[in-house]
């Protein structure tokens, strides 16, 4: 399903309008939409869910802790920190979005550091909010109906749209 909506989000107009919104930058930009949608979808949660999200986040959490113990090391160790630190929650913020961009950047080679930084994406993507904002409502309820065409019926129910 992950690979599913990835290819259905990197090829659609909309999503490739939103990266034009970051012209002045190339290499991270998918990353910072990504997150950016991430951060609207939480700003807008109701608009989409049946589902409370910290009911939401919370079965999230109780599960992934079920079936980590199925995962190689690495994706352990990363799952654990994602609930460790609430991450899934703190994309809500401004300030959130900031800390993942230090996340992000700390991972970086040297030499994508020398071209851009996530965190320097940071005042482009709050000038750019109000049309990266109409782009995912526009972008959003496509993806809800590209995920229900593939999922089963549980997990449809889910959204409103």
């Amino acid at each position: 399903m992950h690979r599913s909506i990835d290819a259905f989000t990197d090829s659609n107009t909309i999503v490739l309008r939103s990266k034009s919104r970051l012209r002045a930058h190339g290499y991270l930009k998918g990353v910072i939409i990504d997150i950016a949608y991430d951060y609207l979808l939480l700003k807008h949660w109701s608009h989409y869910s049946k589902v409370n999200i910290e009911c939401f986040i919370d079965t999230f959490y109780r599960k992934a802790n079920v079936a980590i113990e199925k995962y190689p090391g690495n994706a352990q160790a990363f799952v654990k920190s994602v609930i460790d630190s609430d991450l899934l929650i703190s994309y809500g913020t401004l300030k959130g979005l900031e800390v993942a961009f230090q996340r992000i950047d700390s991972r970086l080679s040297g030499r994508v550091i020398a071209k851009e930084t996530a965190v320097g994406y940071l005042p482009l993507l709050k000038r750019e909010m109000p049309g990266l904002e109409q782009d995912f409502s526009q972008f959003f309820p496509l993806l809800v109906e590209h995920f229900k065409s593939k999922a089963g019926e549980p997990l449809k129910q889910h959204w409103l749209r």
